[in-house]
């Protein structure tokens, strides 16, 4: 479970539609192509990129259940993350928490599961060889990141 005390209070991330509503309209971006890449697929390739942002993100829509009058400020929730990397001494069980969690949820199974065919089918794409090299090397990235944070083993392609 993926808890975060802020303002002296624990909370708890929860994922519903008001994590995907938040999400989506707050951090959703658009890839290299101009394709819309939703809010949960900003966040999930952030939490693999360990960016901070992307910790925050999740926090913030995690929190979002709890409706404009008891979610947490961003200062809050920056507040809170600050205390716990000092607390754990670095970032890697914040990214771990968040990561699972929303990997395993079942709001979100099967956006996760469409995430990773997708990249499969991504790793072998490119009209040069130079891009079909650089798309294998960020599935790859990917893929290691994945295994950093649900504790796994992988095997290189390259």
């Amino acid at each position: 479970m993926a808890t975060l005390t802020i303002a002296g209070k624990q909370q708890e991330a929860k994922f519903g539609f008001a994590f995907k509503n938040l999400a989506d309209k707050n951090y959703g971006q658009k890839d290299k192509e101009g394709n819309d890449v939703g809010g949960f697929g900003a966040i999930y390739t952030g939490l693999l990129q360990f960016d901070l942002d992307a910790l925050k993100a999740f926090w913030d829509c995690g929190l979002a259940h709890l409706g404009s009058k008891g979610r947490p400020k961003i200062a809050e929730i920056e507040e809170g993350l600050e205390a716990r990397i000092n607390e754990d001494e670095g970032t890697e069980e914040l990214f771990k928490e968040a990561f699972r969690e929303i990997d395993s949820s079942g709001f979100f199974k099967r956006d996760a599961k469409s995430f990773w065919k997708n990249l499969e089918m991504f790793k072998d794409s490119g009209k040069t060889d130079e891009e079909k090299e650089e798309n294998a090397k960020g599935t790859q990235i990917m893929l290691e990141g994945k295994a950093e944070l649900l504790g796994e083993e992988i095997e290189s392609t390259g």
